[in-house]
């Protein structure tokens, strides 16, 4: 994060300095001057790009953890994907019914929902909770499969999966009105 704010604050004052030198340029000149018209939009220019570059930078300092929060769904559902993958194999070995088969493509198809998720600027916080909901989902569902936990335990795979559904579904769409404002 240094990095990022000691890169932002080169900017920053980068942008100051040229509002500075238009301004001592500007200083002695009267408004009548030939060159006085020029300078004037020249420092409005120059406030104008520091303003925007301000405006973006709580997003340039977010970007390195907003990365975190996107990876981590990923790798967590590729997790999920291959726990449903090894459920659908499962009835090759007489462990389980063929039925699972229909739950395994289910978790699949959320896992590759998943991994097509992006991560906004505020909020991206949300994809970690979803990530960790949908990591004991993955766990969950194959100790209920193979009759290890009672079946009452199939409300919270349930709730989990809507769960992490939602709070990522909301942060991608959080993510979209980011990009129609942006």
């Amino acid at each position: 994060m240094g990095e990022i704010d000691h890169e932002i604050a080169g900017k920053v004052a980068g942008l100051q300095e040229d509002i500075s030198s238009v301004l001592q340029e500007l200083q002695g000149l009267p408004e009548d001057h030939p060159r006085y018209e020029a300078l004037f939009a020249q420092l409005v220019n120059a406030g104008s790009a520091l303003l925007e570059y301000e405006a973006q930078a709580p997003a340039k300092r977010e970007e390195p953890h907003r990365q975190v929060s996107k990876t981590v769904l990923t790798w967590s559902a590729r997790i999920h994907m291959l726990g449903a993958v090894l459920l659908a194999l499962a009835p090759l070995t007489g462990w389980i019914g063929w039925g699972w088969v229909v739950l395994a493509v289910f978790q699949l198809l959320f896992g590759l929902v998943a991994t097509g998720m992006d991560a906004p600027v505020q909020g991206h916080r949300e994809l970690r909770i979803a990530a960790g909901v949908l990591g004991v989902v993955t766990v969950l569902v194959p100790l209920l499969v193979f009759g290890v936990l009672s079946g009452w335990f199939w409300i919270a795979a349930a709730i989990g999966w809507i769960g992490s559904f939602v709070l990522a579904t909301d942060a991608d769409a959080t993510h979209a009105r980011e990009g129609k404002t942006a």
